[in-house]
């Protein structure tokens, strides 16, 4: 579960589609990603490290909606969809913590390779 996709993560195909060849949208999607995703992951790790289900249900929630833009569903939706659904149960924190691990490694790794792109 902790293993960690080999290659590049980032996609951006879906963000250049729906900018319809907007560069400055592209740009300042990315922007957005790379300020907010590390705030992102330190509450949602705050919750879990507290146990507080419904910020880690809101948290999974957000991420769920913005992870699509740089590709990064393809490698974490099952783990953040699972999460989502653990908090709502208020339940099993151990398992909430496993699939966190996966979801900052990928987040981790996307943040470094958006870096030069921004």
């Amino acid at each position: 579960m902790n293993s960690q996709p080999a290659g590049k993560l980032v996609n951006i195909d879906y963000l250049r589609q729906i900018s319809k060849g907007n560069t400055r949208f592209v740009e300042e999607m990315i922007r957005i990603f790379l300020s907010e995703n590390p705030e992102e992951m330190r509450t949602l790790e705050q919750a879990i490290d507290d146990s507080d289900f419904e910020v880690i249900k809101a948290g999974t929630h957000k991420l769920r909606s913005t992870l699509p833009y740089i590709g990064l569903d393809r490698f974490v939706e099952h783990e953040v969809t699972e999460i989502e659904m653990l908090a709502a149960g208020g339940s099993d924190i151990n398992t909430i913590q496993q699939y966190f691990s996966k979801i900052r490694q990928v987040c981790e790794q996307a943040c470094r390779e958006l870096q030069p792109a921004a």
